[in-house]
């Protein structure tokens, strides 16, 4: 399996956006529609279809800077809007719906989503949930392997930093972020395994492919993987947030960790930590957000989440690896100290039903509580 070398630090986006209908505020499964009016533009090839049909994923190019990754996507989005409410659709961020129930869901007729439908089940239809996957280039597979495991030992923070995916089937979770929950249903989904090199990771491959579940990488759903054919670790984790400045935001902490791996500035040289630990951390990130006590492999302590947030960020103030970041990383120190996401989502709900007076489920509340969720993607 070759490791494609690219150019270290470089970062890309990718993120799965919902598909609305603002008449009932539920999800809608315009994908195919949406991308026919995509075909004629000139930035269709940055779009992508998902497994169900109420979801369209954007890719960004491959970028330095985070100003200009902010800006591209800004105009990715924007255009996607702008066809989508001329099909009387809107798009928005959040890691879940709080109308999603998995069978109504339509699965995309693709050759890869036909696939997994016949390989899983109703299970992709369950996964029909939004996350944001970023992309920092890795100058070779060693080098990859060893900044993944860092990143895949700060699960449990950006779970947190990102959680925006409290409701599912018209229902409060009592999660944060239940949208993480989902791989864990799949025998090769969650975690990525402490690997030492890159022959272990071709050994469990291998492993995976003889049960005859898995083909290849993209088909071993851990939170953190490298991705050959890009050149790249992939941290696949992120609920996708509301705005798309915190997308960007979170994108650049992540390249800023990465950066720090890469250059052994942290690391995991001590033994692997206690899976207990680690399993325990990522559910409890996934319960409270930035409120939960979280376990640090890299510090061997339990730490809160604002805190440890809290060291890397002035860590970051005090000097960035990627000095073009600074500004970027300084909108996420404000966006750590503002309401979290699924504290957001929650209100709005909430005021939507105060409003309306009307039941939770109602059309009128629903409508609310999607415009003020759609209002927020574009936001500054």
């Amino acid at each position: 399996m070759e490791f494609r070398r690219s150019e270290a630090l470089s970062l890309g986006l990718e993120l799965e956006l919902q598909i609305v209908d603002p008449a009932t505020g539920r999800l809608s499964p315009s994908a195919p529609a949406l991308w026919e009016r995509l075909g004629g533009t000139p930035f269709a090839s940055r779009f992508a279809l998902e497994a169900t049909q109420s979801t369209l994923e954007v890719n960004s190019g491959v970028h330095r800077c985070c100003t200009d990754l902010e800006a591209e996507l800004r105009e990715l989005v924007g255009g996607l809007r702008h066809i989508a409410r001329d099909l009387h659709l809107d798009i928005r961020g959040g890691g879940t719906q709080l109308t999603q129930f998995w069978n109504e869901r339509i699965v995309t007729p693709s050759p890869r989503a036909v696939e997994l439908a016949g390989r899983y089940g109703f299970l992709p239809k369950r996964f029909s949930t939004y996350g944001m996957h970023v992309h920092v280039g890795m100058p070779g597979p060693q080098e990859a392997l060893r900044v993944a495991n860092v990143l895949q030992a700060c699960v449990p923070l950006f779970i947190a930093m990102s959680a925006a995916s409290p409701f599912l089937q018209l229902a409060d979770t009592g999660f944060a972020a239940c949208r993480p929950l989902e791989p864990l249903v799949y025998p090769h989904g969650g975690p990525m395994p402490r690997l030492n090199d890159w022959s272990e990771l071709e050994a469990l491959l291998q492993a995976y492919q003889a049960t005859g579940l898995a083909q290849s990488l993209k088909d071993l759903y851990w939170d953190v993987r490298p991705k050959p054919e890009f050149g790249t670790v992939e941290v696949r984790v992120f609920d996708t947030p509301l705005s798309l400045s915190k997308a960007v935001a979170l994108a650049a902490f992540t390249r800023a960790v990465a950066a720090w791996a890469l250059e052994g500035r942290i690391g995991l040289d001590g033994p692997t930590p206690c899976e207990v630990a680690a399993r325990v951390s990522r559910f409890v990130a996934c319960r409270d957000g930035l409120e939960a006590r979280l376990y640090s492999p890299l510090e061997a302590q339990w730490l809160p989440a604002r805190e440890w947030l809290g060291r890397w960020l002035t860590r970051l103030q005090a000097g960035p690896p990627l000095p073009e970041d600074a500004s970027t990383l300084a909108g996420l120190a404000r966006l750590a100290e503002a309401e979290e996401e699924h504290a957001a989502m929650r209100r709005s709900w909430a005021q939507a039903v105060a409003e309306a007076g009307a039941d939770p489920a109602s059309v009128e509340v629903l409508q609310r509580h999607s415009a003020q969720m759609c209002g927020r993607l574009l936001a500054v």
